[in-house]
């Protein structure tokens, strides 16, 4: 069933008024006619089932037929800090981020970033793709996207448990550190992932000062837009959320 997120004040007292892009999604893409149902998520993890009874040009009304709180947001929360990266590559991390459970993105300009600062209108594309992704993963949430930040101040705003891999790190694996028994109850992680040239000595010790981890993948040097995928996906089934 299609799936589509609105803001909350489009529902009213027995549906929902779509608009804009959904409602051209609905009539011009899907072409979908009356009685015919659709998913609609308003943000806050809850799915309403829809039955449409009203199709116009630029809107449609469905009436709400059944809703439940979603399963599908895991329980663990990824904050992942994603230095910025060539236009294409970050956007695949953000996709593919939002397919895996990440809950929040920070775009991050550290030292060796060929990519300094989004460009215009860059910003209103990535909260498209990750909305785009939500709704094809079946996510009940859409991951939060923040404004980007210097490397220096992503680290002053970490909690416990924050890791940045790191390819000169030849003591701990992110593997190890998740099978710490005073990690295992932790809920909020925070990842960190260079650019296309990796992290400096200076931001690797910075970021130790902060108290956040480095760790290695393993042996092989993985791509910048790879990376963070990996780790993702290590920690989600570490945490039992592959299935």
């Amino acid at each position: 069933m299609n799936r589509f997120f609105v803001p909350k004040e489009w529902f009213d007292a027995v549906g929902v008024n779509i608009a804009e892009e959904a409602a051209r999604q609905i009539t011009s893409v899907l072409r979908l006619k009356l009685a015919d149902r659709i998913i609609v998520l308003d943000n806050t993890g809850m799915e309403y089932e829809i039955a449409i009874d009203k199709i116009s040009r630029d809107s449609v009304h469905g009436r709400i037929v059944g809703q439940e709180i979603s399963h599908n947001e895991p329980d663990v929360k990824i904050t992942l800090y994603q230095s910025l990266l060539k236009s294409d590559k970050f956007e695949y991390v953000l996709q593919k981020g939002t397919e895996m459970g990440v809950t929040t993105f920070v775009p991050v300009v550290s030292a060796r970033c060929i990519v300094k600062k989004e460009s215009a209108g860059k910003y209103a594309r990535w909260q498209k793709i990750i909305q785009e992704a939500a709704e094809q993963s079946e996510r009940a949430i859409i991951p939060e996207l923040r404004i980007t930040i210097p490397f220096a101040q992503a680290c002053e705003t970490v909690s416990p448990l924050s890791v940045m891999l790191w390819e000169e790190e030849t003591f701990q694996s992110l593997g190890k550190i998740m099978q710490k028994p005073e990690y295992k109850a932790i809920k909020t992680i925070n990842l960190f992932i260079g650019p296309e040239g990796g992290y400096t000595d200076h931001e690797a010790n910075h970021a130790r000062e902060h108290g956040i981890l480095t760790a290695s993948l393993g042996k092989r040097i993985l791509r910048a837009d790879t990376a963070g995928i990996v780790a993702v996906s290590a920690i989600m089934y570490d945490r039992n959320e592959l299935g």
